[in-house]
């Protein structure tokens, strides 16, 4: 097997819209490759790239040969940071999913108490009520552009209430995350960093407000958050609620709108899930590996010469998961690129694997649910507004996500 010096890397445009509409052939020439590839990815450079749902399972689990923090691998710099970015950017890259164990297990353990104290059941009647408020501005029978006027806000919604954050300031949330959620390039990370600091200057208020007096949202608790006496340091703390802020609504804006779409591709299963609503657990587990809008993991790095599923890599290599291939792994599902809405069983990686699984995944999943729920029981006829040739996705590498979702509310 050629090692990594030797195999020149793949050039994919994995950002194009041909890929962003069908990706599944794209993953099919992937494996065809072998379980692990060599590709040239913007802004990250050269990495490998598993294609396969065991090898990208291998490989999130692996914490002994492989370093979220390349640090730990005898690299000085983080894949995607540059040398020109603001301290703003290395301050906010430095969070838990980028951190290694000790570190990551103090930072997850102090978010995990205070976050897991808010039972997603006794949420679920405030997430109902906000997805309700939200369909009620919405115009039946003419177009309506579902990404932003529910997609978008739904999730931030929940997020700013989970968090502590008044509803008068989600409208600059949006305006100050939207490119940066968005940059695909370091011209659009430049063009990011206003409203990068700008939200950064806004949680520095909300932390000296939640430390003079102190509320119920989940800003205050991370300010006084102890776990063995340790609490988060101010840029800690930066991080991990910028994190959650952006994780928070973006991952599960573009789960809402990418699952309704599918929905409405595959009239069939639509019907099916309208006819079993106490079954929709399963179908926001499909419509996670199906849509999969967290295409690839964070890089690895690793952390010495080794051989990973079959091919030799060098100690510093970058090293990716692909989720989005791994979950139309033919070699775990049956039918992979076929919606089936009660899929069982179905262990996709939509939400990752390892000691970096998603904090969020019951808000999410919940979310969605009701999203789906409220919308469709509601609006059970509700269709596109436009051929789907004309929707279009952001050009994000890593996030399935579409720009526009033009529906029409017909009862």
């Amino acid at each position: 097997m050629l090692k990594s010096s030797q195999q020149a890397p793949l050039k994919l445009d994995l950002n194009s819209p041909a890929f962003m509409r069908d990706p599944f052939p794209t993953f099919r020439d992937l494996r065809a490759r072998g379980d692990l590839v060599r590709l040239k990815l913007p802004l990250i450079g050269n990495v490998w790239m598993t294609t396969t749902h065991e090898t990208a399972t291998a490989l999130l689990k692996d914490k002994t040969n492989f370093a979220m923090d390349p640090r730990n691998a005898g690299r000085r710099n983080v894949p995607g940071l540059q040398w020109w970015m603001p301290k703003s950017i290395s301050t906010l890259a430095s969070n838990m999913l980028t951190s290694d164990e000790p570190n990551h297990r103090r930072l997850r353990g102090l978010v995990d108490e205070a976050f897991h104290r808010r039972g997603i059941a006794e949420m679920s009647p405030r997430i109902e009520e906000i997805a309700d408020q939200l369909i009620d501005t919405l115009a039946a029978n003419e177009p309506v552009d579902l990404m932003e006027t529910f997609a978008r806000p739904f999730p931030l919604a929940v997020i700013c209430e989970v968090l502590g954050l008044p509803a008068s300031d989600r409208a600059m949330f949006m305006a100050s995350s939207a490119k940066l959620t968005t940059a695909s390039s370091p011209v659009g990370l430049i063009k990011a960093l206003p409203g990068i600091n700008r939200l950064l200057r806004y949680l520095r208020t909300q932390f000296d407000a939640a430390r003079k007096s102190p509320s119920s949202g989940l800003i205050s608790e991370l300010v006084r958050a102890e776990q063995d006496g340790d609490k988060l340091t101010e840029d800690e703390l930066l991080a991990m609620v910028f994190l959650l802020l952006i994780a928070g609504h973006e991952t599960t804006t573009h789960l809402v709108s990418g699952g309704l779409l599918a929905l409405l591709q595959n009239p069939d299963q639509k019907a099916r899930l309208m006819a079993e609503w106490d079954r929709e657990g399963l179908a926001v587990e499909e419509l996670l590996r199906f849509v999969s809008p967290v295409q690839m993991s964070k890089p690895r790095t690793a952390v010495r010469d080794q051989t990973f599923a079959g091919v030799e890599i060098k100690r510093g290599d970058f090293v990716m998961a692909f989720l989005a291939s791994a979950n139309s792994d033919p070699a775990q599902f049956e039918a992979p690129e076929t919606l089936d809405i009660f899929r069982q069983p179905n262990k996709h990686l939509g939400f990752g694997a390892g000691i970096h699984f998603c904090l969020g995944i019951q808000l999410a999943r919940a979310e969605t649910a009701i999203a789906l729920r409220r919308l469709l029981t509601r609006y059970p006829n509700l269709r596109l507004a436009c051929d789907e040739t004309e929707l279009g996705h952001h050009r994000r590498l890593g996030l399935r996500a579409l720009q526009n979702l033009p529906i029409i509310l017909d009862g």
